[in-house]
């Protein structure tokens, strides 16, 4: 029993220890410099200008989306640290929250799920830093969280189902989901939906209740998980309902789909060339495991009902393992058909079969750990992700230590930017990740930058304020070579644009845009800011 004890010690202590490990290269830069972290960071101070400050401004671009969208928790959390703290602190303790808070999240449901079996655990690691960290989905990374955290704790309260204070509790954490992303949303409403049924037809088939019993059972878990959903369910319908008519939808064909599955796709977030090799020992690794498992499986089961005198199993091992293996195979069936059969674009919403992958593959380790096999299967896990993990953040690190210089250089452009002033940003490199890394200069002071993807997409928590919304240009009126009118809207007054900044270097000769540009910055505009990848202009008649 001692021995047992410093043993589950010595394990918690490995992993709390390799939790900080694995977060270090994250924070180490002044931003993590995420696809679209800075846009996130951007808006949260616009959120902050409107609800705290009342700044007129911000009042006249932007106003809070009226629809309760589910893209809302991260964008509050940053809100409110960047009231008594730095944009890039805020985002630090984002991600710190996100980094600690997914590994033992996942780590407490394996304990409740298979208590004997916490090395599997150690496969979560990889998981932390999937593509859609890196691409600076930080609602998503949290509905992950939360989706952790909520399925741990329907497992380990179902049986007090109609209890008020469970179904309060669990009200929020539904609805703190739903308000994340809303495809994790649906995703855990389906697991609990399978635990529900499962658990019914486990002890309909071992004739541990009457039927009566059974039914009542089912009928009052499922009341549960519906008050508890009921709002975030309607909020669910209304969201599909509201949205246009009219949707781009693609498909992927099934080749990629299979594709992304063999390669672990969701965990490659910037070269596939290079971190395919790497994920795909993970591959490997769950295959053998779940065939590894599968014979174990059958041997005892064979074992038991052929071979005379063998030891009879404890309830324990009768119900726990068999249950578990059920409910999240059964989860996992259920995760693959909807991987094949939905599209991975609607809209402007995108990815979807590589969101359903990522929590198909963590129910998979989940499943894994349920298995009654030899111990030392756990520790080769447990030091297979540990291996792979390294090698990815390995990988990483000098790419967050370049990209990191570039956020921290188009943040220091702010300093030279006057409050309340409208900037217009303009992106000229050719690199797909850093296309928002122009609202870096945005996150801290209040500026107005004229473009905002999330403004425009209508998923955020932020909208134009189109009725008030004016016009913006650039350059003199009266000269037609030098002068730009971003007209947006007709008979509304345009005001004239205090900044321009740059993030690369443009062509003059490219078009008739940047041929333009390039007179009116020459002419009537001064630079104020100039670093390897980004330079800042001061219209020579602004303050």
């Amino acid at each position: 029993m001692e021995n047992s004890k410093k043993w589950r010690l010595t394990e918690l202590l490995v992993f709390s220890i390799f939790t900080i490990v694995n977060m270090a290269p994250f924070v180490a830069t002044r931003f993590f410099p995420s696809m679209d972290g800075a846009s996130h960071l951007s808006n949260s101070n616009i959120i902050n200008q409107l609800f705290f400050h009342n700044n007129s401004l911000f009042h006249q671009f932007f106003m809070i989306n009226p629809e309760p969208v589910p893209n809302w928790t991260s964008h509050l959390l940053i809100s409110l640290f960047t009231l008594v703290m730095p944009a890039f602190l805020a985002e630090k303790f984002l991600i710190i929250i996100l980094l600690i808070g997914t590994p033992f999240a996942f780590r407490n449901l394996l304990q409740t799920v298979s208590p004997k079996n916490t090395l599997y655990s150690f496969l979560i690691f990889p998981f932390t830093h999937s593509m859609f960290f890196f691409f600076g989905f930080f609602n998503f990374c949290m509905a992950i969280l939360l989706f952790l955290i909520t399925v741990n704790y329907w497992v380990r309260h179902e049986h007090r189902a109609l209890s008020l204070q469970h179904v309060l509790t669990l009200s929020v954490l539904v609805a703190l989901t739903y308000f994340s992303h809303i495809m994790i949303f649906g995703t855990l409403l389906i697991l609990i939906a399978m635990h529900i049924i499962t658990g019914s037809v486990i002890t309909l088939i071992c004739k541990k209740n009457n039927l009566k019993s059974i039914f009542t059972q089912f009928l009052a878990k499922t009341l549960a998980i519906t008050l508890a959903a009921i709002l975030p369910l309607m909020l669910f319908g209304y969201f599909f309902y509201s949205r246009p008519d009219i949707r781009e939808i693609k498909f992927l064909d099934q080749n990629e789909l299979i594709s992304i599955l063999l390669s672990l796709r969701p965990l490659i977030s910037l070269n596939p060339a290079i971190e395919g090799k790497i994920t795909v020992i993970l591959i490997y690794l769950i295959v053998a495991l779940c065939f590894a498992g599968i014979v174990s499986f059958i041997i005892r089961v064979t074992r038991k009902y052929n071979i005379k005198g063998s030891r009879e199993l404890t309830t324990e091992e009768q119900v726990l393992p068999r249950f578990n293996f059920w409910w999240l195979l059964a989860s996992m069936v259920v995760l693959l058909t909807l991987f094949f059969s939905l599209p991975d674009a609607y809209g402007t919403a995108s990815y979807t079969n590589l969101r359903i992958a990522f929590v198909f593959f963590i129910v998979v380790i989940l499943w894994i750990s349920v298995f009654r096999i030899p111990w030392y299967f756990g520790l080769i896990a447990a030091v297979t992700g540990l291996y792979v993990n390294t090698m990815l953040i390995r990988y990483y690190t000098p790419g967050i230590r370049d990209l990191g210089e570039l956020a921290a250089t188009c943040n220091k452009a702010a300093d030279f930017v006057s409050p309340n002033s409208l900037v217009l940003p303009i992106y000229c490199m050719d690199n797909w990740f850093t296309g928002h890394f122009v609202d870096y200069i945005a996150v801290d002071k209040p500026i107005v930058m004229v473009y905002n993807y999330e403004c425009e997409s209508g998923y955020f928590p932020v909208k134009w304020n189109t009725a008030m919304k004016p016009n913006y240009f650039m350059g003199n009126p009266s000269v037609s070579d030098k002068y730009i009118n971003f007209e947006l809207t007709k008979e509304k007054p345009s005001l004239p644009l205090d900044y321009v900044f740059i993030v690369g270097h443009y062509d003059p000769e490219k078009d008739w845009f940047f041929s333009t540009l390039h007179k009116i910055l020459t002419e009537y505009f001064i630079m104020v800011y100039e670093a390897e990848n980004c330079s800042l202009y001061r219209n020579k008649l602004s303050k």
